[in-house]
């Protein structure tokens, strides 16, 4: 393993899925490049304000990437022309709009009809003013659910190509089970942070972890989280000049705040952007989890990030945050107290 000699990239590989057996059938693998959506629509609708809206949505710009970039590529195609050649779509958006038909509007959310990991939603309506309702009520579910998917099947094809050795490193630093990809290849280490990385000169990925006791539940606000990032990036990562290190861009992007739940426990997750402090102008996106080790009272922070001039950066951050969920705490003893309330 080579040490990190300073800040450094990547490119996302394409995922290969093999065929698989589900339900006593074998499905084929599928087909198209990760974060690609089909939707399947009569001409007329797509054309149409109804159309449009699913459009909007699918292709809206994903939120903490330093230049435009939309959740999804999305294609179309009616249904007559939907043959055998597309069935195989890893993630499919079925549309119909129809008075004929239906009276009232429904979202139905389902997988692996024509291959295996495939994703596939059916949005049925009456009429474009419904569909429209339909979309405005259920639009960011539909959105979790396909981004959910590709996070999934990400999160299994990494898991079959892993370094072990950075793994069994961080089980026996902070007693955290976690996939490693194969091409992290560099790393830093300090007794109670690991900074793992890529080295790669075009694009760059890298992980990094690290832990500090927990006292009480105001560690975990947006602002004390924030701070304790920019005050332990300060000392272990530096920069390219001297005095430099990598830091929280909070001028021209907020960071993101959200509680959620990861394996039925608290997680308060960030999403920003990192730039460059006291020189130099490098900077890209960043994503966090932080979570509690109750058995050792600590809290662990688990981050990713991704530097890559000129090249677009949804497809590297996504693989990287798939890396998030596959992080598993040392065994749970007592309850830590959180205010959030668990989503359903």
């Amino acid at each position: 393993m080579k040490k990190i000699n300073g800040i450094i990239i990547l490119i996302t590989s394409v995922l290969l899925m093999s065929a698989c057996k589900e339900n006593g059938r074998f499905l084929q693998s599928i087909t198209g490049s990760p974060y690609e959506v089909l939707v399947v629509i009569e001409k007329k609708n797509w054309k149409s304000e109804a159309g449009e809206a699913l459009f909007n949505l699918l292709e809206k710009d994903m939120p903490s990437l330093p230049q435009k970039e939309p959740f999804f590529n999305v294609s179309h195609c009616s249904p007559k022309e939907f043959s055998n050649l597309y069935k195989p779509t890893r993630n499919i958006v079925f549309v119909e709009i129809d008075n004929t038909q239906y009276t009232k509007g429904k979202v139905k959310l389902s997988k692996d009809k024509w291959s295996s990991p495939q994703s596939l939603v059916k949005i049925v309506a009456p009429d474009d003013t419904t569909f429209i309702k339909l979309l405005k009520n259920n639009g960011q579910q539909i959105l979790d659910y396909l981004v959910e998917g590709e996070l999934d099947r990400m999160k299994d094809h990494l898991g079959d190509h892993t370094n072990s050795n950075f793994m069994h490193m961080i089980q026996q630093q902070f007693g955290v089970s976690m996939t490693v990809p194969h091409f992290i290849v560099q790393y830093k280490q300090e007794k109670d942070a690991l900074w793992l990385s890529t080295g790669v000169a075009e694009v760059r990925q890298d992980i990094f972890i690290y832990s500090y006791p927990y006292k009480d539940k105001a560690m975990l606000t947006k602002e004390a989280l924030l701070q304790k990032r920019d005050s332990i990036n300060k000392t272990f990562i530096p920069g390219p000049q001297k005095g430099s290190y990598l830091g929280t861009e909070y001028k021209y992007d907020d960071p993101i705040f959200n509680e959620i739940w990861v394996d039925d426990k608290y997680c308060a997750e960030i999403r920003g952007l990192w730039k460059v402090i006291n020189g130099g102008s490098m900077g890209g996106p960043f994503m966090s989890h932080t979570r509690i080790d109750e058995l050792h009272q600590r809290v662990i922070t688990i981050e990713v990030f991704v530097y890559a001039p000129q090249k677009k950066k949804r497809n590297s951050i996504r693989q990287l945050e798939s890396l998030l969920y596959s992080a598993k705490l040392p065994t749970v003893l007592d309850e830590v107290v959180i205010t959030a309330e668990k989503k359903k």
